[in-house]
């Protein structure tokens, strides 16, 4: 059976990662979530999920939050779970009567934390919040009455996690009132300041990422760019010399350039380019993944595409990496998307693919970027579209999520190094 499953994260009031929530459907049931019934997905399929295809690993080493419903609750198919690394979520549809009570508190006594899931208050309840860690609520609902739910359940000691936080408006609300916790849409998408300059090291990456792409720029010529910046001289004999390019001991930026060719260098400068400062921030690391994920994840489905489309032009992996990839510029450099677009040289169909999700590139992309919010429906209805059998989706985003994480290491790896020669 195929497993859908994607992750979101959750932050802690500064912004760190502290776990993500894995959401998942069994392929027969990936409907749109007003349309899902939760029962419909068995103990087994979660034990599939979590353990066949491996995701605890692909957490990070990080608190994974399952959602349990009654009959999982009671079925004991949380014995092959980890209560170190588990938060049991009790959806909001579980009847709280004696036999869920009891079944909540073997697991507490097991060491599992409890969170009960979209909380809304009845005296039904409190045996519940008795033995609850963490009490998720959703603020998008919760309106003009979240001051008054959370001076409810402020008395259990219990930890409060904001859910659907949207705006900034919304997130200082939450911290306000005390908030420990914070998942939503909002941290993947940070206000953009229209007429905002660019950093000088992005401006120095565009003009490179264009020269690259120029077809009369000599050699000489980029030479030349690189030696007027010796961060970005430094940065790309490290990419040479990683273990993941095979080429330690390369000293001289023109056997770099040479060693690695255009186009491979041209994708290591465009991870360069999202990367920016401060990658070391568990926000920023959270965008990051999700856009080097994307890039992926386009690519992989673009071959799918590709084996399946004899009869006419794919675009190319590179194209749909750099249209994953660069989905996300305008969150990552605060600049709207059309304001950095019209600096980099790029082929009019990958401009039109990320300002309007159109074309091929565009269809591929909007797809992954429903599969990353659980519209699993939205996600197959696009691929049909393009004539993709939406059923690879999940074993395409394990691999590009473990991809995405290695890449992003390499970025880590660097700005530790970087703050180290500061420092010293």
């Amino acid at each position: 059976m195929d497993i859908f499953v994607a992750r979101q994260p959750i932050f802690d009031a500064r912004r760190r990662v502290v776990g993500y929530e894995l959401l998942y459907r069994d392929g027969s049931g990936a409907t749109e979530a007003g349309e899902y019934d939760p029962t419909r997905m068995s103990s087994q399929v979660i034990v599939d999920a979590v353990l066949g295809l491996g995701l605890m690993s692909l957490a990070s080493g990080r608190s994974v939050f399952l959602n349990f419903n009654r009959e999982m609750l009671l079925s004991g198919v949380a014995d092959v779970l980890d209560p170190d690394r588990v938060v049991i979520e009790v959806l909001e549809t579980v009847e709280p009567d004696e036999e869920v009570v009891a079944a909540c508190r073997a697991l507490t006594e097991r060491g599992f934390t409890l969170a009960l899931d979209d909380f809304v208050y009845t005296p039904a309840w409190e045996p519940l919040l008795e033995l609850a860690g963490v009490v998720k609520i959703d603020v998008l609902s919760a309106g003009e009455h979240l001051d008054e739910l959370v001076e409810r359940v402020r008395p259990f000691g219990v930890e409060l996690l904001a859910e659907k936080v949207e705006t900034a408006a919304v997130h200082r609300r939450c911290r306000e009132l005390g908030f420990d916790y914070f998942q939503g849409f909002y941290y993947f998408r940070p206000e953009t300041v229209r007429g905002k300059d660019l950093s000088a090291q992005t401006v120095a990456v565009i003009r490179l990422l264009n020269l690259i792409r120029d077809p009369r720029a000599t050699e000489a010529t980029i030479l030349e760019a690189f030696r007027s910046d010796p961060g970005l001289s430094y940065k790309l004999l490290r990419m040479v010399n990683s273990a993941a390019l095979g080429g330690r001991g390369v000293a001289s930026l023109g056997h770099a350039l040479r060693l690695l060719g255009r186009d491979p260098l041209y994708r290591w400068l465009s991870l360069l380019l999202i990367s920016g400062r401060d990658v070391r921030s568990g926000e920023r690391q959270e965008l990051l993944r999700s856009a080097v994920l994307r890039g992926r994840m386009c690519e992989l489905l673009g071959d799918v595409l590709r084996r399946g489309s004899r009869s006419r032009d794919v675009p190319q992996p590179d194209a749909l990496f750099l249209v994953g990839l660069f989905s996300q510029l305008d969150v990552l450099l605060s600049v709207p998307m059309d304001d950095v677009l019209s600096q980099i040289h790029l082929a009019q169909d990958l401009r039109d693919a990320l300002l309007a999700r159109a074309g091929e590139a565009g269809v591929l992309l909007a797809a992954v970027e429903a599969y990353q919010r659980a519209e699993w429906q939205t996600a197959r209805r696009l691929l049909d579209e393009v004539g993709v059998d939406a059923d690879v989706l999940p074993d395409l985003y394990v691999d590009a999520l473990a991809w995405a994480g290695n890449r992003l290491a390499l970025y880590t790896e660097e700005e530790d190094d970087d703050a180290a020669v500061r420092s010293a």
